[in-house]
């Protein structure tokens, strides 16, 4: 095997070689064949909800790992707050806080930001000399991260600093570039600073109160005595007012989709009262709530007009009314965050099924006007979806779903979605492999994983004990054959490498493995396109720790028992399309074959066959797209799957 994966190496070099030079002498004697327009475009903000802050009638909500990460909300209405802006933000901010009378302050350790809320409904980022003194203190004498990410709280030039040895350092910066030591707390590290209150979480407490209204001299004016509570506190998750406290809690988790128990991953809130900070216990707890059925991760809350307001990284912005403790109840809700990473389509009735692989939901989209996609309706599962989805009669959407941390669990999902606006769940199997690809054909689901489901009742599909003889990380299908495709499948050797495996199914539930190729060690992402006679496979090589480079290959299926590598491009130096760090995805309208990049580029070739190698002739390009991890298309359009949006492409001669 080591022999031929040499020789295949050799010719494939020398394949993409020809191919490539054939294709670059062409698209320079020429102008493109295809107009690759931007036509429309439906934004759904990617990322975990990581922090909210409150300035006056309106709410800062930060989202980690976003393009858009700062959320500007109105909240004169508690219960119905209205979404005013999605505002860039430095770096992945997990934190923001209100510092001094007019400031905002994002922050994480790959950056920070502060806002001028002069407008406090339009944040303004802020350059130059202006801002708190907090903007300028040395970020060598104080870490940004963790200690300014978690545990550091400022107002106007009094520092709160969060140490490693667990202590809070108050500081006065009003000379930023000479902050002075006024006093330590020793007991933990601030959490929340509001009006004369500084929270602090420590080993005796996970809620301490201390009144900071003079910095040099801080007293402890109460603890939070958590012995007796029927739940754990979030030291993080914290606020006051009208005399209340209110913390996020964590309790076990019973049953989620069929499965569980799962300890500590429901949250909620709890009230206590706080009129006698000093006796704050189990007996002065005022009633508590937690979200049913469901993961959440509350972070961080605020306090408004009788309403606690918090962010769940594993959901977005929720809404709690809290005016009467013994009935609290969530009152909104406001999805937000995710990353938008599977896809599939119910072409006859025009709508596009996007999944996420971050606090995962399924959207529905009409897609009736390509160029004003718009959201019907959304299924919230908590879990992960990566690759391709299914759907059956244009009404039931597949999708495997898991979730590998904290609780671990695999299961498919069936959606009805007869109504787009309300797609209802039908059904969970577990004990399923995990999968990325599925394809239906006649009444048997197959997935990457090597599961085969029967569908004879598509509302509850039943898993036959049967697998295939392979499994990977996509699969295709062209009659009477299944294409999965591995990108890292071990060998006897002990050695990892790329491998694309065809099965005969013209026995549906006796698959039998006809051949399997040699193809490069990847990484992740794998697409997979038929055009002709040739399937490609949209990459991402990985070789001696490089970084994933984007790659196509182009597999002669003509006969499918005997598959042949054909040709190899890497989409940055081979196709003109220069990323660092990149992953290829194809796809096809059955008469050019369309080749995107994870960071900006999508490209059109003809496809053409010289003396047994492929070409490929650059018909067309679009650049500056947002970052994606897949696309697909329909009826002369290619929907480009974002990670925070979803892009119409208008293809067009």
């Amino acid at each position: 095997m080591t022999a031929h994966l040499r020789r295949w190496a050799i010719v494939s070099g020398v394949i993409a070689a020809m191919a490539v030079v054939s294709g670059c002498h062409r698209a320079a004697s020429q102008a493109p064949l295809l107009a690759l327009r931007r036509a429309g475009e439906l934004v759904l903000t990617n990322g975990n909800a990581s922090g909210v802050a409150r300035y006056g009638d309106c709410l800062y909500m930060v989202m980690n790992e976003s393009v858009t990460p700062l959320l500007v909300y109105d909240i004169r209405d508690p219960q119905h707050p209205r979404l005013l802006h999605r505002l860039s933000a430095p770096g992945w901010p997990m934190r923001c806080r209100i510092v001094g009378d007019r400031w905002l302050w994002t922050v994480h350790g790959n950056g920070e930001g502060f806002f001028d809320l002069t407008d406090p409904t339009a944040p303004r980022a802020v350059e130059g000399t202006t801002g708190p003194p907090l903007r300028f203190v040395d970020r060598n004498r104080f870490r940004v991260h963790p200690n300014f990410t978690y545990q550091t709280c400022a107002f106007g030039t009094t520092l709160f600093y969060g140490t490693e040895k667990g202590t809070t350092e108050i500081y006065d910066i009003a000379d930023p570039k000479a902050p002075k030591l006024l006093a330590t707390i020793p007991t933990g590290v601030p959490m929340v600073l509001d009006g004369d209150w500084l929270a602090v979480a420590g080993r005796q407490s996970p809620v301490q109160l201390w009144d900071v209204r003079r910095p040099a001299a801080p007293h402890l004016v109460g603890m939070l005595r958590t012995d007796g509570l029927p739940f754990e506190v979030r030291g993080s998750a914290v606020a006051w007012g009208d005399g209340r406290l209110f913390v996020g809690i964590r309790t076990d988790l019973p049953s989620l989709w069929g499965a569980g128990p799962f300890p500590k991953v429901a949250m909620g809130i709890a009230v206590f009262d706080a009129r006698h900070p000093q006796r704050l216990s189990a007996e002065t707890l005022l009633g508590w709530t937690e979200l049913p059925n469901a993961l959440a991760d509350i972070t961080t809350l605020v306090y408004h007009k009788g309403h606690v307001f918090a962010s769940d990284a594993a959901f977005g912005l929720r809404v709690f009314d809290v005016r009467d403790p013994t009935a609290i109840r969530q009152v909104a809700a406001d999805r937000q965050g995710g990353e938008l990473s599977a896809v599939a389509v119910a072409p006859q009735r025009r709508l596009l099924f996007v999944g996420q692989n971050l606090s995962g939901s399924v959207f529905v989209v009409d897609i009736a006007d390509p160029q004003r996609p718009r959201v019907l309706g959304y299924f919230h599962h908590f879990l992960r979806v990566w690759g391709t989805m299914a759907v059956h009669k244009e009404r039931y959407l597949y999708f495997q779903a898991d979730l590998s941390r904290p609780i671990g669990m695999s299961a498919l999902f069936t959606l009805d979605v007869r109504d787009p606006q309300r797609p209802s769940l039908a059904s969970v199997l577990h004990g399923v492999a995990r999968a990325y690809g599925m394809v239906i054909v006649d009444r048997y689901l197959y997935t990457s994983g090597g599961d085969i489901f029967d569908l004879s009742d598509p509302a509850r599909p039943q898993k036959l004990p049967v697998r295939l003889p392979c499994d990977g990380y996509q699969i295709a299908y062209r009659a009477p054959y299944l294409f999965v495709a591995h990108f890292a499948a071990a060998t006897p050797q002990g050695q990892q490498r790329g491998v694309l495996s065809v099965v005969d199914i013209r026995q549906p539930t006796q698959p039998r493995l006809v051949a399997q190729l040699p193809l490069p060690f990847g990484h992740r992402v794998i697409t997979m396109a038929f055009l002709k006679r040739w399937l490609f496979l949209g990459w991402a090589q990985r070789a001696a720790g490089r970084r994933p480079s984007g790659l196509v290959i182009a597999v002669d299926i003509d006969d499918p028992t005997h598959p042949r590598c054909v040709g190899q491009w890497e989409i940055a130096s081979d196709l003109q399309m220069p990323e660092a760090i990149t992953y290829a995805h194809v796809w096809t309208d059955g008469q050019w074959l369309f080749v995107g990049c994870y960071r900006r580029h999508l490209s059109a070739f003809a496809v053409r066959e010289q003396n047994g190698a492929v070409q490929l002739q650059p018909v067309g390009r679009l650049s500056e797209l947002p970052t994606a991890w897949l696309m697909t298309g329909a009826d002369g359009w290619i929907y480009r799957i974002g990670l925070d949006r979803i892009v119409s492409i208008r293809i067009g001669k």
